[in-house]
Formats: C-alpha cells, sequence, structure tokens
C-alpha cells in the first residue's frame, strides 16, 4: 500500500522517529522538521560518501534533495499557525556557487558577520521564543545553514486549570498543576495497535497536538509516529469496558452529560539543545565531519567540511493553546440538574510518562517530538492569547 503522504513528510518523520528512539529517562524534545530540510539541502551540494551519508540519512536521492528540503519548508507557506524560514550566510571574501544560490528562497542568503546578527535571526523567526542561535560562530566559520520553526495554536476547546493528583499508575501520589476538560464524543481518542492511548488535541487552526500513553514514551512515539502513515491499526470505537494506557470506558449515570470525553494531564514546558554531532552516524554527518578534504562543491569553491551542528527547541502546553518553536544550524569550517441519565464516559488521565507530536493536520508533517518523565510542578506560562497570525515577525512569504 503506498504512503498518504508526500515523500519529504515522510522521509521528515521517518527521521524524527529514529531520534526519538535516542531520548534517555529526561524530558525531551526534538524537531525533525527543523533538521531534515538542512540535511537535505546538504546531500544535493555533498559529493562522495558525505553525499552518500547524507542522502540515506534524509531517505531520498541525493539529485533530489536539495529541492525536497526547500519542498518540505514550503508546506507552511499557507500555514496560519506555523512559519519556516532558512538562512545561509558566507564569510565575507567567498563567494556561494550561482546555481546554488538561485535555488534559495528569495533573502535566504547573506554575509557571515557576527554571533549577534545571528542571534537576531533566530529571534525573529521564532517570534523571541528561541533567543540564540545555537551554534556558536567564530573565526574559523566559513559558511553556516539554518532554519527556523515556530508553531503556535489555541484549543478548539480549552482546558481548566485544576489541581492534578492521579489516583493510578506511576505518578499516583503526585499533587500539582493540572488541566482538565469534557467534550463530546469526537473520535479524538483512539487505542494505536494494542496498547498506546492516543489523544488528539484540536488546534483552532491546522495544528495539533497527539498525547501519546504507552508502557513507555518511546514506544508510545514510535506508534504515533506510525499512525500518521497509517501503518498502525487506529481504533475509535471504543465500547464499554475498554481500557488501555490511561484510558477508562465506563457506563454511569449523570445529571446533563450526556456521552462525553473527560482527559486530565498536567501541563508541560520541555526545553533541549542537541549537539547534533554526537549522533553523527544517524544524521548522516560522519564524513562530513572530516576536515581532511572538502565535501561540499556544490555550495562554493573553497572546501568545506561540517564543524558543528546544532539545535535548540522548545514545546510549551497549557490551558489555553500550544506553541514550539526549534532553530537548527549547521556551520561550516575550511576542509582540513438535568434529569438523571445514562452515559457513556471515555476517561483519559495521564498518569505516567508520556508522548506527544505536533502535528501539521494538512501535510501530516511532525514538527516537533518530545516526551514527559514528571509532572509538573508549577504552573506553565500561558501560550498567549493570539492564534499565529501577526507574532510571526520576518515571516517568509
Amino acid at each position: 500500500m503506498g504512503s498518504r503522504l508526500a515523500l519529504p513528510v515522510r522521509s521528515s518523520n521517518a527521521l524524527t522517529a529514529r531520534w526519538t528512539t535516542t531520548f534517555a529517562d529526561d524530558d525531551a524534545v526534538v524537531s525533525g522538521a527543523g533538521l531534515w530540510p538542512l540535511l537535505a539541502i546538504l546531500a544535493g551540494a555533498a559529493h562522495g560518501p558525505a553525499r552518500e551519508e547524507l542522502a540515506a540519512a534524509v531517505g531520498v536521492s541525493a539529485g533530489t534533495a536539495h529541492a525536497a528540503g526547500l519542498e518540505l519548508l514550503r508546506v507552511f507557506d499557507s500555514s496560519p499557525a506555523v512559519a519556516a524560514a532558512i538562512g545561509a550566510w558566507i564569510r565575507p571574501g567567498m563567494t556561494f556557487r550561482d546555481g546554488w544560490v538561485r535555488t534559495m528562497p528569495p533573502g535566504s542568503t547573506g554575509t557571515l558577520t557576527d554571533q549577534t546578527a545571528l542571534d537576531d535571526w533566530a529571534r525573529e523567526h521564532t517570534g523571541g521564543l528561541i533567543e540564540k542561535f545555537p551554534v556558536p560562530v567564530g573565526p574559523s566559520t566559513l559558511f553556516a545553514l539554518a532554519s527556523a520553526l515556530v508553531a503556535r495554536t489555541r484549543w478548539v476547546t480549552p482546558f481548566t486549570e485544576v489541581t492534578y493528583a492521579p489516583e493510578t499508575g506511576p505518578w499516583q501520589g503526585h499533587q500539582g498543576p493540572g488541566l482538565c476538560r469534557r467534550t463530546h464524543p469526537d473520535g479524538s481518542v483512539a487505542v494505536l495497535g494494542d496498547a498506546v492511548t492516543r489523544v488528539i488535541v484540536t488546534g483552532t487552526d491546522d495544528l495539533d497536538v497527539h498525547l501519546l500513553i504507552g508502557a513507555d514514551p518511546n514506544s508510545a512515539l514510535a506508534a504515533g509516529l506510525a499512525a500518521l502513515d497509517d501503518a498502525i491499526p487506529v481504533r475509535t470505537d471504543l465500547p464499554v469496558d475498554t481500557t488501555a494506557p490511561g484510558l477508562t470506558v465506563t457506563r454511569r449515570k449523570t445529571r446533563g452529560v450526556g456521552d462525553s470525553i473527560e482527559v486530565q494531564l498536567p501541563p508541560f514546558e520541555v526545553n533541549d539543545d542537541h549537539d547534533l554531532t554526537q549522533h553523527a552516524s544517524l544524521f548522516g554527518l560522519v564524513t562530513a565531519l572530516g576536515s581532511s578534504s572538502g565535501h561540499f562543491p556544490g555550495l562554493s569553491d573553497q572546501p568545506l567540511a561540517v564543524s558543528d551542528a546544532r539545535q535548540r527547541v522548545l514545546a510549551r502546553f497549557d490551558a489555553a493553546g500550544f506553541e514550539a518553536a526549534a532553530v537548527t544550524a549547521i556551520s561550516l569550517r575550511a576542509g582540513s440538574a438535568p434529569v438523571e441519565q445514562w452515559s457513556t464516559i471515555t476517561s483519559v488521565t495521564v498518569e505516567r510518562p508520556f508522548g506527544f507530536l505536533a502535528v501539521h493536520r494538512r501535510s501530516g508533517l511532525v514538527l516537533v517530538a518530545g516526551q514527559v518523565t514528571r509532572p509538573a510542578t508549577g504552573w506553565v506560562r500561558s501560550a498567549g492569547a493570539d492564534p499565529a497570525p501577526g507574532r510571526f515577525p520576518g515571516r517568509p512569504r
């Protein structure tokens, strides 16, 4: 059976899935969608073993990788909730290949000056959520390539702030800030495969967050990612007495409620910084990091090798909505009282470590993926009052 996802989206999600398998036991968040276009663009400009490794990492041929990387960023051209930008900078005295520059979006290439200018770029293209460019720029930096993603949405049905004190599960006994809401049955709760509970929290525009509860966050994330491409059974018809991690479906008497879905979870905020060179083989950077020769003749006449690669990312989920941002950068150096009634109540209590995906609804692209291993002990700062329009300074058009 063919995939319902476009090739760049499917390939980016696959990179995200592989990346999440590296999560340890702490809170974590990554943006495969922020990294994948950069690796694809580098694959198109590389030669030799570096070209082969990068193409394998992104899952498309090197000959089409550059175009695919830019195609992925264009997914958000008409999105009210998500914005993306790409930038490339070269040291004064050096020049880009003319053919390469012509393929890049207008205004996306420039001269490499100093750290402050790149910090400003990161801040501008994430609406202030990421304040520092993740890669330090020094005298040996000849070239930098970066992407920025920012996403903001408000919930169609907001949560109510409550005290969160789960009565079952690994977090039993915890007491802290929590979120609760009740909605009509709408197919937002599903069981993936045999034992992963998914709750889709719908944004007012084209961004949703998938909460994933399983035996552990890693297996839950794997199931959630597989479900986006219809690679795993998804059951939304959940009869009475259905159980799954955090999920119960019961029949009980209520007053004026009717059939409903009840969801409880802690708010969360996860910030992460990643040194991508620590997983060089995962990202196809092993050869590209070697400075004994140049690897990217498609970029410039100057022999170039990767010197650093990092990502700075955050995700925040509160009663009002969700926001996330990521800046990913790769630097290169020189080579070298109603009537009582019976109702069916589908209850989901997130009472254990869980995974989450922020998903662009139309394309199925995962913007960020992460896990929450400890419930919050303090309230998460509001995601703000405004949805995306007007909150993306410098949004590329």
